[in-house]
């Protein structure tokens, strides 16, 4: 199964390119997944948490990044991994390409070669709720790096004041405390609820094929 997604991300490209070869700031920005290991410079061991229906899945998982262009234009990566269960697996390979929109904006054009087997492949039989499903993963996954690119920025010109926190009061303090911690314990999302993206993506496509017959 063939994706393609693209996205803009509001960071200079050579932020976004160290954001998405760096598997500890990249892998968590995915939702529901958390790394567990660094392999290398590039390889990384990772759990991915999903919801089908009633039945909870956990993927053990590894990846790898390679092919990287030193122009920082072009990369892959390949990512497999099991349910520890034995009902499923994936194994996806993606190819993305990064272009400078402006000194402050990098489009990021990713094409992935997707294959699953087991519990999820049951709901993926349909190439377009799959397609959707991909589509909503990488517009949070988006949001996520591009506020932990951002975050980076900051704390190289900034270290005691990253963008987003307030400086006075106790609000200040809090912030204080959260940059403190925040390297050492990285906020993790929830697992992937992949039915509840199923039934989104279908009434998204309804919507759109009444609002085209209107």
């Amino acid at each position: 199964m063939n994706l393609v997604n693209e996205f803009l991300l509001n960071a200079p490209r050579d932020a976004v390119w160290k954001g998405l070869t760096n598997p500890e700031i990249a892998a968590p920005c995915m939702p529901g997944t958390q790394l567990t290991e660094r392999i290398g410079d590039f390889g990384f061991k990772a759990t991915v948490s999903l919801k089908v229906g009633p039945v909870k899945l956990q993927f053990l998982g590894e990846g790898e990044l390679m092919n990287l262009a030193s122009d920082q234009s072009y990369g892959e990566v390949v990512a497999k991994g099991s349910d520890a269960k034995g009902r499923g697996s994936f194994k996806a390979e993606m190819k993305f390409r990064l272009s400078e929109e402006s000194a402050t904006q990098t489009k990021v054009q990713v094409e992935t070669e997707l294959t699953l087997t087991g519990s999820v492949a049951q709901y993926g039989r349909g190439v377009g709720i799959v397609k959707e499903i991909a589509s909503q993963l990488t517009s949070e996954f988006t949001r996520n790096l591009e506020q932990k690119v951002i975050n980076n920025i900051a704390d190289a010109l900034s270290p005691t004041q990253p963008i987003g926190y307030a400086t006075t009061g106790s609000e200040g303090q809090a912030a204080g405390q959260a940059t403190h911690g925040r390297e050492q314990a990285e906020p993790q999302g929830p697992s992937i609820n992949v039915m509840q993206l199923v039934f989104t993506g279908i009434f998204r496509w309804i919507r759109s094929f009444f609002s085209r017959k209107a």
